[in-house]
């Protein structure tokens, strides 16, 4: 009988690379053989490859608690409410604000002086942060940050424009980061920052976009597109009636070198008649396939009392999968996001 050792070493590589990441972690021990293999930056990008279709999520509730969920919810096919499980490993006495992902890796960004990444590093991985801070003069003036993991250090980053505001979140794609950015004088657009030349880039959002009269979030497809959903409140500003025009768009295929000709399809529309309550949209994920999309948003129930729901919503369909207990604050958004479990080294 043929062992797996008895194997040429590329097809012994081949057939690992198709293994998911969290198996394969478990395996590096079993021979010196694999553990340098499972190091070599061209099996662990030929693992990514193979790996995308094993996805898994986690959930960032509103009152900073990380928790994983079972299965992947871009499989939207969902009969039954989706199973939370036990809180992040290591995140005990840690109150999570926000969560990134990109490259397999996920940065857990916490109240304090703590993290969830090791301080040294084999890679040039850098985090970018964008702040207001008051200066001598009492005047709040925008920065821009960034910090790079092999010199474990902040720097400013000059390039930073100061003629528009960000809203929400960030976004990573392809090693870069997107996110909704403007103002009421100069309009709405799509910001992109280049990791590689540490400079900004303005691209177009499908439609118009005004501050008062859409919502916006925005969310990346299965690791090759852009996707933004927007909400119209025009017809009820205001009030908490909550019967939602919702269209999401999604991009073409965005390449890393890409900084032009981004283009946008219109994929899903839904009037979608929610619970009278005030909600407060912090992710969705889109299934392009099905047209069905997993929308993770906050509810003000009962004054300044707040619960975490997660909707499957799509042509004639919404139905509560998740519905958190309620809490008296409202420390940030509820986010839910998919990764693909990796064996990149930091």
């Amino acid at each position: 009988m043929t062992m797996i050792c008895d194997l040429p070493n590329d097809l012994e590589a081949e057939i690992l690379s198709r293994v998911p990441a969290r198996s394969l972690s478990r395996l590096k021990t079993t021979c010196k053989r694999w553990y340098a293999l499972f190091r070599d930056p061209r099996f662990v990008e030929k693992s990514k490859k193979f790996g995308r279709g094993v996805r898994e999520s986690m959930l960032l509730t509103n009152h900073g608690d990380v928790y994983s969920i079972a299965g992947d919810l871009h499989n939207t096919l969902i009969n039954t409410p989706i199973e939370v499980s036990g809180k992040l490993k290591g995140s005990k006495d840690l109150d999570f604000v926000e969560i990134f992902h990109c490259d397999g890796l996920m940065l857990c960004s916490a109240l304090g002086n703590s993290r969830l990444v090791p301080s040294s590093s084999g890679h040039s991985y850098k985090i970018l942060r964008c702040f207001d801070y008051r200066n001598d003069q009492k005047v709040w003036v925008p920065q821009c940050e960034i910090y790079e993991l092999r010199s474990d250090s902040w720097r400013v980053l000059d390039s930073f424009p100061l003629d528009y505001i960000m809203f929400r979140d960030g976004i990573s794609l392809k090693g870069n980061t997107y996110w909704v950015a403007g103002h009421n004088n100069i309009g709405y657009f799509l910001m992109k920052f280049d990791f590689t030349t540490e400079r900004f880039v303005r691209l177009p959002l499908p439609i118009p976009i005004e501050r008062f009269v859409h919502r916006f979030v925005l969310s990346v497809v299965r690791d090759e597109k852009l996707s933004v959903l927007l909400i119209d409140d025009s017809s009820d500003y205001m009030s908490y009636h909550r019967s939602e025009a919702m269209r999401i768009w999604v991009s073409n295929k965005i390449n890393e070198d890409a900084n032009k000709d981004l283009s946008w399809r219109s994929d899903l529309f839904l009037d979608v008649d929610f619970d009278d309550y005030n909600m407060y949209f912090g992710s969705f994920l889109l299934d392009e396939e099905n047209k069905v999309a997993v929308l993770c948003c906050d509810i003000d129930l009962v004054g300044d009392y707040y619960t975490t729901r997660i909707y499957i919503i799509g042509e004639d369909m919404l139905k509560q999968v998740y519905g958190g207990t309620l809490k008296a604050s409202r420390s940030n958004s509820s986010l839910v996001i998919t990764y693909v479990p990796s064996l990149v080294r930091i």
